[in-house]
């Protein structure tokens, strides 16, 4: 008998497939410009105008979104070699820390990313001549995201993308 998956879990996993999805238009839509750039200037001897800052603020989205998956993961880089030498309960205590100190420091990137775009909000990019307002606009969005899903990672304590993973929860003991 197969058991229902609870409205939070299935919020957490389709946010966390809708970021993936996100993520590989950014890095297929970032490839395409780089690629017409590059056939523009070497082929055609007219170099587009706007493709670099494009590029530029596509991996800026990208970035702030895929970090938000990597949280998820827990795919981030870190140097655990020695914290692996500690026990099990220990290292579930070190992680909750951890995690509450990242999500504080997001919550003062999320503050300054809604101070910098509502700011800049009148002044316009060089070549795309659009409002920087959309540029940091990734700031805050990415934050929030990472925020939202260094809470699902404590609260379901299971690996998003694996339904049938291992749940080890931050409030089991040693």
């Amino acid at each position: 008998m197969t058991e229902k998956e609870s409205p939070l879990r299935s919020f957490d996993r389709g946010l966390l497939a809708a970021i993936r999805v996100a993520v590989a238009l950014l890095l297929a839509m970032m490839f395409a410009v780089i690629m017409w750039e590059v056939v523009a200037r070497y082929v055609l001897a007219s170099p587009a105008f706007w493709t670099e800052e494009f590029a530029r603020y596509v991996m800026f989205y990208m970035v702030l979104l895929g970090s938000a998956a990597a949280v998820r993961e827990d795919k981030h880089p870190s140097l655990t070699f020695v914290i692996q030498k500690f026990s099990a309960g220990f290292r579930r205590k070190w992680k909750l820390v951890l995690d509450g100190l990242v999500f504080l420091v997001l919550a003062v990137i999320f503050w300054e990313g809604c101070v910098m775009a509502v700011e800049e909000w009148i002044g316009k990019t060089p070549a795309l001549r659009i409002s920087f307002f959309w540029v940091y606009l990734a700031l805050p969005i990415g934050a929030c995201l990472m925020m939202v899903e260094i809470v699902a990672k404590n609260v379901l304590g299971e690996e998003a993308g694996n339904k049938n993973s291992e749940e080890v929860s931050v409030s089991e003991g040693d």
